[in-house]
């Protein structure tokens, strides 16, 4: 074939795919839009408030699980010994507050009286006798400091405890008691459950093994249906909506159609991801848009999928 036939047999197949709008890359007809992309599932990752030892390990990768399942616990035996110091330093807390809010007992009050009253005699007493120059001015100083030192503690024993002390001891229980709680509340991070019903993806610990606080110690993927996320040229993307009807095929079940639902479309537009094979693709203006497909068990995170919107009709200029 010569050049120039060749030039013009190129010519004519270029012509023929922009009638089409089926281009070599799989883009689709002019009303339809072929995408690839990937199965994508929601994980979770799982941890405890609470660190220490593994204790027990109830779950393995590859697992289905349900809301609730215990996955692992840890040791608890060491947030038990804080609870048991937790709660006797409530009970004395308790114990404190009881003590100052009923005040005095009558008995430490009337043995004040008396010890008031004695001490006030022997002023008195004194008193008259200095008033004769039978005693010493310091002697009588002496005693009459005693009985208002006296008469200031039996005052305060009737008056009974002050509103700032019965406060203070208030807030002292308050703050065991939310001290306990918090404990308990921990405790119970020494199990750790599902979250959600879906399949244990990563679990890579054994009895003895440590586990810091708050951080994950498993990854589940959950379950429902999975999603694909796609990519829409800027110029296409008047003619996808929500709710729109998707074709998704797998390269496992090449002749199946499974049915799929566009859910979102990314409100910014953005760069053609770098895993796209062209650098012209990449360079292109697209639209992230979700893909959610039916519940179907052939479905799973992580497989290829070829995705076929049929574009609705052109928006009105």
């Amino acid at each position: 074939m010569s050049p120039g036939v060749r030039r013009t047999s190129i010519v004519l197949l270029l012509a023929a795919f922009a009638a089409t709008g089926c281009w070599p890359f799989g883009g689709g007809s002019a009303d339809e839009l072929v995408l690839a992309g990937t199965f994508e599932a929601n994980d979770t990752h799982v941890g405890s408030l609470l660190g220490g030892r593994v204790d027990s390990v109830f779950a393995h990768e590859g697992d289905s699980v349900r809301v609730g399942d215990r996955l692992l616990t840890l040791d608890p035996s060491l947030a038990d010994a804080q609870i048991a110091e937790q709660r006797g330093l409530l009970s004395e807390a308790n114990a404190h507050y009881e003590l100052v809010r009923r005040g005095p007992r009558k008995e430490d009050i009337t043995k004040a009286k008396v010890e008031y009253d004695k001490a006030e005699s022997d002023r008195k007493r004194l008193e008259a006798l200095l008033s004769k120059g039978v005693v010493a001015q310091q002697q009588y100083e002496t005693a009459a400091a005693q009985a208002a030192s006296l008469h200031e503690t039996y005052q305060a024993l009737a008056n009974g405890s002050r509103p700032e002390d019965i406060a203070a001891a208030r807030a002292a229980v308050q703050g065991a008691d939310a001290r306990l709680r918090y404990l308990v509340r921990e405790r119970r991070e020494a199990v750790i459950t599902a979250p959600l019903d879906g399949v244990v993806q990563t679990l890579d610990l054994r009895p003895g093994d440590l586990v810091a606080a708050r951080q994950p110690v498993a990854v589940l993927l959950e379950s429902g249906p999975v999603k694909v996320r796609v990519y829409v040229p800027e110029p296409r993307l008047g003619r996808v909506h929500v709710g729109q009807h998707v074709d998704l095929r797998i390269d496992s079940f090449p002749k199946r159609v499974f049915a799929g639902t566009v859910v979102e479309i990314s409100p910014r537009a953005e760069y053609m991801p770098r895993n796209v094979q062209t650098l012209e693709q990449r360079n292109d203006q697209v639209f992230a848009v979700k893909v959610e497909a039916a519940p179907a068990p052939e479905l799973k995170p992580g497989m290829a999928a070829t995705a076929t919107i049929r574009l609705a009709a052109e928006p009105a200029r």
